[in-house]
């Protein structure tokens, strides 16, 4: 991204919970520890991740085929990126506690803007 390129924000979380405890969760686990949220993007672009969270979360970015863009553990503040979405026009953001704990996080995801 130069200097005077704009951006496009596909995903924005505020103070999203990750770790409630959820007895039916998917996870096995009886808390909702892992968040698969998917969001669209344009091909040939590049996607970056800003996260602010109280406590540590891992955090992981992923294609349409679900291979991973990208991932980083224990971050409660900083950016990822930047990716290439190449041909996909899907994408997912997973983020993830360890079970028992709990995280309050929020989350932009953004594109370079053509």
């Amino acid at each position: 991204m130069g200097i005077f390129s704009k951006s496009e924000t596909v995903l924005q979380l505020d103070r999203k919970v990750v770790g409630e405890v959820n007895l039916q969760s998917d996870t096995g686990t009886g808390y909702d520890n892992v968040l698969h949220i998917p969001f669209g993007v344009k091909k040939g672009r590049k996607v970056r991740v800003s996260v602010e969270s109280d406590r540590p979360v891992d955090v992981a970015l992923a294609y349409g085929d679900f291979s991973s863009a990208g991932h980083k553990e224990g971050m409660t503040e900083g950016t990822l990126g930047p990716f290439d979405t190449k041909d996909y026009t899907d994408m997912a953001l997973f983020l993830g506690v360890y079970p028992g704990d709990r995280a309050t996080v929020s989350v932009r995801v953004w594109t370079d803007k053509k």
